[in-house]
């Protein structure tokens, strides 16, 4: 597509870019126009949703961001991989009669035609940036069954004189089988949307299993044979030593698609059988979708709370809440809603989870001495107006957070309480002084995740009034409220439930609190308090999104069973 004047002038006016670098765009870009539009998502002057649809519509078509939109398998299957990567073009989904394809270039008439030959029905062309189309080529034809043909193509009968030499396990290490085995069952679990992927030796087979919404499902049955190179292999990707077996190892490795590269954190744990290796997937092909406060479904009240802390830019802000229950999500979301070009923020993770070209993003690095502590204070001397915390891990992580909050800035961070109440005591916990930590804090956002409905099977469901009873109090004469519950169907693989939604609870830091804080009251007194003035804790929201059909009243009080416990 050719880089005219007119879609020039046009991004010029949405994105409002200097002279100087807009000049070096469009050298750089040798009128191409999809180039040009790269080049100005890089730096941050349009996020790539209006770079795409100020392309689209001077192709009168639209655009459709494939790392927020969700295919229909079967009707992806319509083509073949091969297919797809030639035409660098993926069907999504299927309307009526008509299937919406993914494209380079869906004003190509030659190609629109062939596809239309192949798929047997009437195409409707949506653009699609190149690096979308083939990272979602490349994740959506992926399947069981092509790890099955993988499987096969290896020797197995060179394992039955015994272990393998330590040459020949480097051997097969770097054969082609070997790399696409592991390729494949990382690409299988971003296709299934999986946070974490475990491989089990046992005595006779090597299980792979995936952590999807929250629960760990079978997934692959590998010969026992594989359990060694296979763990090796992703060891070895990882940076570990493979010729330790003993000990457990942990390292990380980088995954490469067209669109991103994705962090894994990898753990090696010697078990009956072998090694136990779990795979963490840090951030996601599918996250630019919800770095938005307003997309996050925090409730009208929450949100209006938590936009309010933002806006005063001075202070510390908590998000609590378990290992994997999407605070790194919240946190950028957070960062997103005040994100101006004419401020300085800085984070500071472990690793970094999202790539956000208007921040300045460091990951710490323990081995060589670049730890949270240390970065945070060099981060104070470089003039940020926010700083993101990845993570209080320490006493004096604590201190030089909370001393930056008092001295002007705004510090986004996590902390691993039970609730947003324990956050009020546990920098105290770890050594941080009262007096410091009552003025500092403004707010804290305790969140969960529990099980999404799925939208395909979910029904009215009537609880046992006498079960209600225990959450819920009504008149005698007052018609009980209708819950919903999932079914099962082909589209959550019979599970009723399909995706993740949070459950939040806010706890803004009035005067009064401020005060409770300084003179030493318990948690149970700073609830009391936080409740006089409308603190709603989390299973009250989890409650009415129960309500709402978003997720089922069971699963709300699995989830919060542990705190009601408290």
């Amino acid at each position: 597509m050719e880089l005219t004047e007119t879609l020039i002038a046009a991004f010029q006016e949405k994105a409002h870019i200097p002279p100087v670098p807009l000049a070096g765009m469009i050298r750089a870009a040798k009128g191409d126009a999809v180039e040009f539009a790269q080049f100005v998502i890089q730096d941050g002057y349009l996020d790539r949703d209006a770079a795409g649809e100020l392309l689209a519509g001077q192709m009168n078509r639209t655009y459709v961001n494939l790392s927020k939109t969700l295919f229909q398998e079967e009707i992806v299957s319509l083509l073949t991989g091969e297919i797809a990567a030639h035409y660098h073009a993926i069907p999504i989904y299927q309307l009526g009669k008509v299937v919406t394809v993914g494209m380079v270039s869906p004003n190509d008439q030659q190609i629109v035609q062939a596809l239309e030959n192949l798929l047997m029905r009437p195409l409707s062309p949506v653009f699609c940036f190149k690096d979308e189309v083939d990272s979602a080529i490349k994740v959506n034809y992926q399947s069981a069954h092509h790890v099955d043909d993988l499987v096969t193509s290896f020797d197995l009968k060179i394992f039955q004189g015994g272990p393998l030499s330590e040459a020949a396990l480097v051997k097969l290490l770097d054969s082609k089988p070997m790399v696409e085995l592991g390729d494949s069952i990382i690409l299988l679990a971003l296709k299934e949307r999986a946070s974490d992927i475990h491989i089990e030796p046992k005595k006779n087979e090597v299980v792979v299993r995936f952590r999807i919404d929250g629960v760990l499902v079978d997934r692959l049955f590998l010969p026992a044979e594989l359990g060694l190179p296979l763990a090796s292999r992703y060891k070895i990707s990882s940076e570990m030593d493979i010729t330790e077996r003993r000990k457990p190892q942990d390292g990380r490795l980088s995954f490469t698609l067209p669109m991103k590269t994705l962090d894994l954190r990898v753990s090696s744990l010697p078990v009956m059988y072998g090694e136990k290796v779990v795979m963490r997937i840090l951030g996601s092909l599918y996250t630019s979708a919800i770095l938005n406060l307003d997309k996050l479904d925090l409730s009208p009240e929450v949100l209006r709370l938590f936009k309010s802390s933002l806006r005063h830019l001075q202070g510390i802000l908590f998000v609590t809440g378990p290992t994997g229950s999407g605070k790194s999500t919240t946190l950028y979301a957070a960062l997103n809603f005040f994100n101006t070009r004419d401020i300085n923020i800085i984070t500071i993770e472990d690793p970094i989870e999202y790539d956000v070209p208007t921040l300045n993003q460091v990951m710490v690095n323990d081995k060589v001495g670049r730890g949270f502590k240390e970065v945070l204070r060099s981060v104070l001397r470089q003039d940020p107006d926010a700083i993101l915390v990845g993570e209080i891990r320490d006493t004096e992580t604590a201190r030089i957070a909370t001393q930056a909050a008092l001295t002007g800035h705004l510090v986004l961070t996590t902390l691993h309480t039970n609730d947003a109440i324990q956050a009020t005591t546990r920098l105290m916990e770890m050594g941080v002084e009262r007096f410091i930590v009552a003025p500092a804090i403004i707010g804290v956002l305790g969140q969960r995740l529990v099980k999404r409905l799925c939208e395909y099977c979910k029904t009215e469901h009537h609880p046992d009034p006498e079960e209600l009873r225990q959450y819920f109090y009504w008149s005698e004469d007052a018609e009980l409220p209708a819950f919903y519950r999932g079914t099962g169907c082909e589209h959550c693989g019979g599970t009723g439930y399909a995706g993740r939604v949070g459950i939040h609870e806010f706890l803004k830091i009035t005067p009064q609190i401020r005060e409770a804080i300084l003179r030493e009251r318990n948690y149970a007194e700073i609830l009391d308090l936080a409740v006089q003035q409308g603190f709603h804790n989390l299973r009250y929201d989890g409650f009415k999104k129960a309500l709402r059909g978003m997720t089922s009243l069971e699963e709300v009080i699995r989830a919060t069973a542990s705190l009601e416990d408290d």
